[in-house]
């Protein structure tokens, strides 16, 4: 068997958009990948790239004018920093409806408060999608940390693929032109509970 892990960065490191995922999904089943919906997991540790963040991001570049980083307008910076700020929501957090709820609605107060009017964004529609994705969600929901020591432990082969260079490293890049997550080699180790002595070999 052979873990095919994408994505800037890795496994619970990266921020997920849940509508970009199915969409992605449909896209891949009818290009005609078998099976696709029982071979693509994702971490229940994830940080929620919402919709919230992406209506965010156009207006954090706006307020940078002339220094605007150019980001992609998904929402990427906002959700790490909400992540970094520990007010973000994990995958595993949805399922408990409640939790969510409140998490979001202050994350929206939060985010009311200081753009105002500017911000263009319904928490009621990003509460009602939630509903229906918290029942469509489990079968792709994991625990990556346990998948990986058993892949590990049993000498798996794991192939890891990057999708940024070194210099869109939030750290050793070209900063602030960078992403917001380490997307170099100590990133496969944080965001996929990686054994360092258990890597073969590196290309690039």
């Amino acid at each position: 068997m052979t873990t095919i892990v994408l994505g800037s960065q890795w496994g619970s490191g990266v921020v997920f958009h849940v509508p970009t995922f199915f969409s992605e999904l449909a896209e891949l089943e009818k290009k005609g990948l078998w099976n696709v919906h029982e071979r693509i997991l994702v971490s229940e540790r994830v940080t929620i790239d919402l919709d919230l963040h992406i209506a965010v991001d156009g207006l954090e570049e706006v307020e940078l004018g002339a220094r605007k980083i150019g980001t992609t307008g998904r929402g990427i910076g906002p959700s790490y920093s909400t992540k970094a700020a520990r007010t973000g929501i994990k995958l595993a957090e949805i399922y408990d409806a409640e939790l969510f709820e409140r998490i979001l609605r202050q994350l929206a107060s939060g985010y009311s408060k200081r753009y105002g009017d500017l911000l263009k964004y319904d928490v009621e529609d990003e509460l009602k999608r939630f509903e229906e994705y918290r029942t469509q969600l489990p079968k792709y929901t994991i625990d990556a940390v346990s998948l990986m020591k058993q892949a590990q432990d049993s000498d798996t082969p794991v192939l890891i693929e990057g999708a940024n260079a070194l210099m869109l490293d939030i750290d050793y890049g070209t900063y602030p032109y960078v992403t917001s997550s380490n997307t170099g080699l100590g990133g496969i180790f944080t965001g996929l509970a990686i054994n360092p002595r258990k890597i073969k070999d590196i290309i690039g």
